[in-house]
């Protein structure tokens, strides 16, 4: 199967939307930064994962990754990719992210994120909603990487 990438637009607002509410997933806010998102599409142009970047001065949360059963590790891989190279043209320098899944510390372990502590968490990224939320989850873990 053949998929591409692509930075989302205006016009992918919908069906983002779309994509991540039917995965269960929050859109709150997605549509102030849509152009902090990627996309991979299929053949169909129908969206098969995404994964955004909350952006606050030098830092950004990692958020609303959402990916279909159809793709393999190596898609996974490059979408995360894709979304650090983004955050770094826009001036990204500390990515950060909030999980509850033992294999996922492994994998992106794998591509330069490191466990750190809470308090290691700037302070301005506790303002957002989205970190909280997250870290109320049952064993949240906070991972970074580092431009």
């Amino acid at each position: 199967m053949f998929y591409q990438l692509k930075i989302a637009e205006e016009k992918d607002l919908g069906r983002l939307t779309d994509f991540v509410v039917k995965a269960g997933v929050s859109s709150d806010g997605i549509s102030e930064i849509i152009d902090y998102f990627v996309l991979m599409e299929d053949g169909e142009n129908e969206i098969v994962a995404c994964i955004g970047v909350q952006p606050l001065n030098e830092n950004g949360l990692l958020r609303s990754l959402v990916v279909s059963d159809k793709l393999k590790q190596a898609h996974i891989l490059t979408l995360f990719q894709s979304i650090q190279t983004l955050a770094e043209k826009k001036g990204i320098n500390h990515l950060f992210l909030v999980t509850n899944k033992e294999a996922s510390v492994q994998l992106l372990s794998l591509m330069g994120f490191e466990e750190i502590d809470f308090k290691a968490i700037p302070e301005d990224l506790l303002t957002l909603e989205h970190m909280n939320g997250s870290l109320k989850e049952e064993n949240a873990k906070i991972m970074r990487r580092t431009a």
